[in-house]
């Protein structure tokens, strides 16, 4: 399947395959996050956590937990992991 970049939702990391979400429906492709990340636009995707590839595009909102980030939340209510250095990625883009 070829997936058109603005379709794209986000990325997982998955041993050496990369799982693509895109409309609802997941791809599997025999990948490396890093290497999918090294070619995207990096004005529209950002790492937020070592396993997750997001497209800002998706992106809802942040959740906190005592001041914390824990979870970036995707316009159709899917969260994804939220580490610190991703948050500092994701709002150096905002």
């Amino acid at each position: 399947h070829v997936i058109p970049v603005d379709k794209l939702d986000y990325a997982e990391a998955q041993d050496d395959y990369v799982s693509l979400r895109s409309e609802g429906k997941s791809y599997l492709k025999q990948q490396t996050l890093s290497d999918l990340e090294a070619s995207l636009d990096p004005r529209h995707f950002v790492r937020i956590h070592w396993s997750c590839l997001l497209n800002l595009d998706r992106l809802a909102r942040i959740d906190t937990e005592g001041g914390e980030p824990k979870a970036a939340v995707l316009h159709d209510g899917t969260r994804m992991p939220l580490s610190r250095s991703g948050y500092g990625r994701l709002k150096g883009l905002l």
